[in-house]
């Protein structure tokens, strides 16, 4: 076993891949980085001369992107590829009291928001600082998985649910409603699916808009940090609802096996993330013919985002580094490589499953609070019934 873990940590590493060291290198005299002008923020990148970017998942990806900051700016660029989101942050936790930590910026996953705001762990806010802040996807500055970010996490990627279908087997119209999909699945039992919210995002967006239908709406959570229990006091509307449709749905064991039950037929219509769609198409693990939609009611998006660390060491990097990867020429290497849909908004995709367009209909998670409860009240009130 030790030697596999070896062989990993040396095959991550010859890709331009490391894992921390713990060394902090010291940042070049600073200026004001609020006040001071893009130009300036370049010179004094390049005057620090390293960044240190801390991850968990794209790194051939982010291999290539370091080559050509290093190229252009001559600023040296040292990747941490950690497990997850959660272990990155708790590493930020642990050195939020050092006058310098090791890290300068990190990507910020869904479940990791309401931890680094409510600690204040990151610095700016960095809108308005990084060029061509706005094109970048404007409700992501704003909120992230039900937190409100207020401008300090930059919009790395963006992903999207919606009904994947097949369109040999589900005619027009499309459900745009909830009436429109209650009656759809009533009259096609077993061919709608959603993945357990256990096992994946796309079942959580599923309950997520039933919620929303079937409840008051969602404005009534936004801004909260801890489940108001009075706000939660009619969600037995959707567990009523689950329970009577129980036997004419396909509760499917996760995102991958939702989409490979439509490629075998077994479902024609389903909740499904965009870029894993196309992921599965480009795999040729789902037919190519497959198409996708967010109805009228609207399905859950969001994404990452990235932030520079209050304590970082080489602020002035950490913002260029932002800057080059949520530049438009990174975010389209980013989707050819990895298929990520870009956090740009002025970025024309070809052959995605969701254009700009068809995400007019997309609605921001409700805090995460609410979803933790969620997922566990589906799993008293609809799986062990």
């Amino acid at each position: 076993m030790r030697r596999v873990v070896l062989l990993v940590l040396v095959c991550l590493m010859a890709a331009g891949v490391a894992f921390g060291s713990g060394k902090v290198e010291p940042a070049a005299p600073g200026i004001d980085l609020a006040k001071a002008s893009w130009d300036q923020i370049v010179e004094q990148a390049k005057k620090e001369g390293m960044v240190t970017f801390y991850a968990w998942y794209f790194a051939d990806f982010f291999t290539e992107a370091a080559a050509a900051f290093e190229k252009q700016y001559g600023v040296k660029v040292t990747t941490i590829m950690a497990p997850d989101s959660v272990t990155n942050t708790n590493k930020a936790v642990a050195e939020k009291d050092l006058p310098a930590g090791s890290m300068d910026c990190m990507i910020l996953g869904g479940q990791s928001v309401k931890t680094v705001m409510d600690l204040g762990l990151f610095w700016g806010p960095i809108k308005g600082i990084i060029p061509e802040s706005d094109k970048l996807a404007p409700s992501l500055w704003t909120v992230q998985e039900g937190v409100q970010t207020k401008g300090y996490c930059a919009p790395f990627h963006r992903n999207q649910t919606g009904l994947l279908y097949d369109p040999d087997k589900v005619k027009e119209p499309l459900p745009q409603t909830w009436a429109d999909l209650t009656a759809w699945i009533e009259a096609h039992p077993k061919q709608f699916g959603f993945c357990d919210p256990n096992k994946g995002g796309s079942g959580q967006a599923f309950v997520h808009t039933a919620i929303k239908e079937l409840c008051g709406g969602l404005e009534k959570y936004a801004g909260d940090t801890d489940v108001v229990q009075s706000k939660v006091a009619n969600w037995n509307l959707v567990w009523d609802w689950m329970q009577k449709h129980k036997d004419l749905v396909t509760i499917t064991a996760g995102n991958n096996d939702s989409y490979s039950r439509v490629n075998g037929g077994e479902i024609t219509l389903a909740v499904a993330w965009d870029d894993g769609v196309k992921d599965f198409i480009n795999k040729g693990q789902l037919f190519a013919r497959a198409k996708m939609y967010i109805p009228k009611m609207g399905f859950a998006g969001g994404g990452d985002t990235m932030g520079v660390l209050k304590n970082a060491p080489h602020k002035a990097a950490a913002l260029l580094w932002i800057a080059h990867i949520t530049s438009k020429e990174m975010q389209l290497k980013k989707f050819q490589m990895v298929n990520a849909y870009p956090a740009r908004t002025d970025v024309t995709i070809p052959n995605v499953m969701l254009v700009e367009a068809d995400r007019a209909n997309a609605i921001p998670w409700f805090p995460a609070a609410y979803k933790a409860y969620m997922i566990s009240e589906f799993t008293k009130n609809v799986l062990m019934k």
